[in-house]
């Protein structure tokens, strides 16, 4: 049906469903300016500081693991020392039901902002041994302060 009607309406054709293919997968890989990274970043940090200091006030005595470590860094980042949201938002996601906490779900908010990315997350299983799943969300809670601290510190060290 196509062919009587000349090859020129089917380049038409084609060139707008390539440009409105085009224009949405652009809308995937919108970038933040470094003004509104800073701004997510700022107010990530006295979230974390909150929520891991609460944490600490209510499960006093739980130490730290190694056996959690938590993927801080972007390794695809045109920046360097970008928060890895990605990587990071899986871990909040799956110990958000376990603190029942607003700071958590305000940091779930920030980080989803910082996803340059639309990937799959991956899914994380949480410890179910009591012991070990207070563990593991102190060890996500203090990396993670850790890592917004010292995307701060990059930050700022890159801006002078």
């Amino acid at each position: 049906m196509v062919s009587h009607t000349g090859p020129a309406r089917l380049a038409l054709f084609l060139l707008c469903c390539m440009g409105t293919l085009l224009s949405s997968h652009m809308v995937l890989t919108h970038r933040l300016s470094p003004r509104d990274v800073r701004k997510i970043i700022l107010e990530l940090q006295p979230l974390s500081k909150k929520l891991l200091q609460d944490y600490l006030n209510k499960e006093m005595g739980v130490p730290e693991s190694s056996r959690y470590p938590l993927p801080c860094f972007a390794s695809d980042s045109q920046q360097p020392h970008i928060i890895n949201s990605r990587a990071i938002l899986p871990y909040f996601k799956a110990i958000r039901p376990l603190l029942n906490n607003t700071d958590i779900s305000e940091i779930i908010q920030q980080l989803d902002k910082l996803k340059f990315h639309h990937a799959r997350e991956t899914k994380i299983s949480v410890p179910t041994d009591t012991f070990q799943c207070k563990r593991f969300i102190l060890t996500i809670l203090q990396q993670f302060s850790m890592c917004v601290e010292r995307t701060l510190k990059s930050m700022n060290s890159g801006a002078q």
